[in-house]
C-alpha cells in the first residue's frame, strides 16, 4: 500500500479515536505502532497533523485547525520516532548479525485510563554470544553487542536535551543446567559484560543497571536440551525514570508467568501401572486452646497402603503425580497495578507446572554499573494479614504436616524468613513419630488476589519433597494446596490445605 494511503487511513483512525472506547483506542494504538515501525516518522507526523487539524476544526471551528494540527503533528512525530529509531534499528542489527530479537513495549495506565509509553524491552537470544560457562563475549558476540549498544546510545543521546532522562537495565538469563547459585552469578557477570559495552558506546554508567536472574525466569522447557537454549538470553530494558525501573524490577521478581515452565532439567517419570488410591480429605490439627478443641475433627488412623525400605517414607494416601491433572494455581492472574508489559509472544494463560517439575529459584539485585550498589528502593516490613511469621498446619491421612513460619511481606509477596517443615507421623496416636525440623526454601509468586507459596524441602531422603499452597491475600486462608513425596522413584501427590494455628 502506498504511503499516502496509509496516511489517509491512519488520519481517519486518529480522528475517530477521539470518541472511541479504551478497547478501540488500544487497537488503533497497535495499528499506529506497526505503521510507525514499518514507515517511520514522516508517515505518523503527517497523519498526526491531518487528524489534529480535523479534530481542532470539529471542536473549535477554524480557530482550532492550527492548534489541533500542531498538537497532532507533535504526537504523531513522537510515536514515529519511537518506533523508527528503535524498532527499525534493532531489526536491522538482528538481520545483519543473524540474531533473534523480540522487542516489546512497557506501558503504564495513565489517569485517563489510556496506556502511556514508558519504555521497551529487547530480548536477545544468546545464540553463541557467550561460551558455555563463561562471561566473556565471543568475537561474534562482541560485534553484535557493540551494534546493539550503538542503537541504544544513539537514542539516549538524542534524548539528552529533553527533561526526561533514560535508564537501561541489562538482565542476564541462563537455562537450568547447573546450580541456582552458579547460574545467578554467571548471568550477573554476563549482564555486567553487556553493560560495560553499553557504557563504552557512550551511555553514562550512572544510567546503566545490570542484574543476574539466573534460571529463575524460564520461557521454554528446561527438560528439552534443544528448547532450553531459548532460556539463555540477554534482556535490555529502557525506561524513562528510576521509578519505572524499580517498578519493572518488582513486576518481574515474583511474576507468575514464569511458572509456565519449571527449572528442573529432569523429565517426569512416565507412570506405567494404574493407581486407584484416593486422596484422603484433610483434617484440622488439634489445637492447644480449649476454645478451639471442640471444633476439631478427630484424627483417623493412617492407612498403610504402600511400603518401602526408606525410613523417611510416610503414607499420605496420594496418587502418582502424572496421573493427576494439575490445575492448582491456574486461576491466578498476574498482578496489574497499572503497569503492564505488552508482550503477545508471552501472552500465556497461567497453566503453571507443579513444584515437582521445579527447583528453588534465585535472582540477584539490580546493581548500578557506576557504583555496584543496588537500585535504591523503599522496602517495608509490612506483612500480608495472617502471614506474619505464623504456623500453618493440617493433617494428611492422619499425619500432621506443619510449615513454620509462613512469612510473606506486602512488598512483592517476598519471603521474609525461610520456613522449616515438621511431620508427625500417626498424629495423636500411641505410635506417633516426629521427623524433626526439615530445612526448606520457599519461593513466592504474586497474583492480583492470591499468592502461590512454593516450598522445597532440603535433603534427598525426606518424607515430603515439596509443597504448593495458594494463599488468599484478602484473608489468611488457604485456597488450595498439595504436597509431593517420592516412592520407588515415582512422585506422588496428596491434597494439603493448611490452616493458621
Amino acid at each position: 500500500m502506498p504511503k499516502t494511503s496509509h496516511l489517509t487511513a491512519l488520519s481517519t483512525a486518529l480522528i475517530l479515536a477521539a470518541g472511541c472506547s479504551n478497547t478501540q483506542v488500544t487497537a488503533f494504538t497497535d495499528q499506529a505502532r506497526q505503521l510507525g515501525r514499518d514507515y517511520g516518522t514522516p508517515l505518523l507526523c503527517g497523519a498526526g497533523m491531518v487528524a489534529g487539524g480535523a479534530l481542532g476544526y470539529a471542536m473549535n471551528g477554524k480557530d482550532g485547525i492550527l492548534v489541533g494540527a500542531g498538537v497532532g503533528t507533535v504526537l504523531g512525530c513522537i510515536a514515529g520516532s519511537i518506533w523508527q529509531e528503535r524498532m527499525q534499528e534493532l531489526d536491522r542489527v538482528a538481520k545483519e548479525e543473524g540474531l533473534n530479537i523480540s522487542v516489546q513495549q512497557i506501558e503504564t495506565v495513565a489517569v485517563n485510563g489510556l496506556p502511556q509509553e514508558t519504555g521497551l524491552v529487547a530480548q536477545v537470544d544468546d545464540m553463541g554470544m557467550f561460551p558455555t560457562g563463561s562471561a566473556e563475549l565471543t568475537p561474534s558476540g562482541l560485534v553484535s553487542v557493540r551494534k546493539l549498544a550503538a542503537v541504544f546510545a544513539k537514542e539516549m543521546v538524542s534524548q539528552s536535551n529533553q527533561s526526561q532522562q533514560r535508564f537501561l537495565l541489562v538482565v542476564g538469563h541462563t537455562d537450568a543446567t547447573g546450580s541456582a547459585e552458579l547460574n545467578q552469578r554467571l548471568s550477573q557477570q554476563r549482564a555486567k559484560a553487556v553493560g560495560d559495552i553499553l557504557n563504552k558506546a557512550g551511555i553514562p554508567a550512572e544510567a546503566i543497571y545490570f542484574q543476574g536472574a539466573g534460571a529463575s525466569r524460564p520461557i521454554a522447557d528446561n527438560t528439552d536440551p534443544i528448547l532450553r537454549a531459548k532460556n539463555r538470553r540477554v534482556e535490555i530494558v529502557e525506561v524513562t525514570s528510576k521509578e519505572m525501573l524499580a517498578r519493572r524490577i518488582n513486576a518481574e521478581q515474583s511474576n507468575s508467568k514464569y511458572l509456565v515452565y519449571g527449572t528442573s532439567t529432569k523429565k517426569p517419570i512416565v507412570q506405567t501401572r494404574s493407581a486407584s488410591i484416593a486422596v484422603a480429605p484433610s483434617e484440622l490439627p488439634a489445637a492447644e486452646s480449649k476454645t478451639r478443641s471442640s471444633t476439631l475433627k478427630s484424627a483417623k488412623p493412617a492407612k498403610v497402603l504402600i511400603a518401602s525400605e526408606s525410613k523417611a517414607l510416610v503414607d499420605f494416601a496420594g496418587v502418582p503425580s502424572n496421573t493427576k491433572a494439575w490445575t492448582l494455581g491456574h486461576a491466578m492472574t498476574p498482578k496489574a497495578g497499572g503497569f503492564s508489559l505488552i508482550a503477545k509472544a508471552y501472552a500465556n494463560d497461567i497453566p503453571m507446572s507443579s513444584c515437582v517439575a521445579d527447583m528453588p529459584r534465585t535472582s540477584g539485585d539490580a546493581l548500578n554499573l557506576a557504583t555496584a550498589k543496588p537500585l535504591g528502593k523503599h522496602e517495608t516490613r509490612d506483612y500480608w494479614a495472617g502471614y506474619n511469621n505464623r504456623v500453618w498446619a493440617n493433617t494428611v491421612n492422619g499425619h500432621l504436616v506443619t510449615i513454620s513460619p509462613v512469612s510473606i511481606l506486602r512488598d512483592n509477596a517476598k519471603v521474609a524468613q525461610q520456613p522449616f517443615v515438621q511431620i508427625v507421623e500417626n498424629y495423636k496416636q500411641s505410635n506417633s513419630k516426629t521427623h524433626g525440623k526439615l530445612q526448606a526454601i520457599a519461593n513466592t509468586y504474586e497474583g492480583d488476589s492470591e499468592v502461590l507459596y512454593r516450598v522445597f524441602v532440603k535433603g534427598a531422603d525426606t518424607a515430603v519433597s515439596c509443597m504448593d499452597v495458594v494463599f488468599s491475600k484478602q484473608e489468611p486462608k488457604t485456597l488450595e494446596g498439595a504436597l509431593f513425596y517420592d516412592h520407588n522413584d515415582e512422585s506422588y501427590t496428596a491434597t494439603f490445605t493448611p490452616i493458621r494455628t
